[in-house]
């Protein structure tokens, strides 16, 4: 009876002798003192830098075409209630079609604008003069820029339907699109359209 109740009594001893020294241990690490010192150090990570995270989005914001001291906001539109690209509701401003590619994404990017209004002169007036070679660069709403080079114009009928304009591509593309020709007061619209073709520089 006397030797299972050492043996208990030395297990409780080596219990609590292992928890004092765990205590110790941990007084002397978290405040170091002259008579004791730290069995270990332990160096701490140096805080990182945090990374910026720029969020990229490509829908256009302005246009600018320096031939013709075009500097232009740009509105995102769809369709209207005809089924026609919507127009932008400035008549300072530019349409981006944006059911289509947005300029610099493979694809062709349609931005239309009026030629003229009631008052007067409108954002592509002078669209007419531009001339291949030609620089147009579009404005992203996260700061970056892309840059197109003319190509070429093209005058269509107003009601053509032309299938190429919205045909897929790996190529970037840009066209640029007013009213020309002569105004047709039963349908409230000029008779012809100019279409100002460019490419990704």
């Amino acid at each position: 009876m006397l030797r299972r109740l050492l043996v208990v009594c030395l297990g409780l001893t080596t219990v609590a002798g292992t928890c004092a020294v765990a205590a110790v241990q941990t007084q002397v690490f978290v405040q170091p003192t002259q008579n004791h010192v730290a069995p270990m150090s332990m160096s701490l990570p140096r805080p990182t830098t945090l990374t910026r995270i720029k969020i990229v989005d490509p829908t256009p914001a302005r246009l600018l075409i320096p031939r013709i001291n075009v500097d232009a906001v740009v509105e995102a539109r769809g369709l209207d209630s005809n089924r026609n690209m919507d127009i932008p509701k400035n008549f300072r401003d530019v349409a981006w079609y944006r059911l289509g590619p947005a300029p610099g994404q493979p694809g062709n990017a349609l931005i239309n604008g009026h030629v003229n209004w009631w008052t007067g002169d409108a954002v592509f007036t002078h669209l007419n003069q531009v001339r291949a070679g030609d620089e147009i660069t579009v404005v992203r709403a996260d700061g970056g820029t892309v840059r197109f080079t003319v190509t070429g114009k093209t005058i269509v009928d107003a009601n053509a339907r032309i299938a190429s304009l919205f045909e897929p591509s790996s190529v970037a593309t840009l066209t640029l699109i007013t009213c020309t020709g002569v105004w047709n007061p039963l349908t409230q619209s000029n008779t012809q359209r100019l279409l100002v073709n460019a490419v990704l520089a």
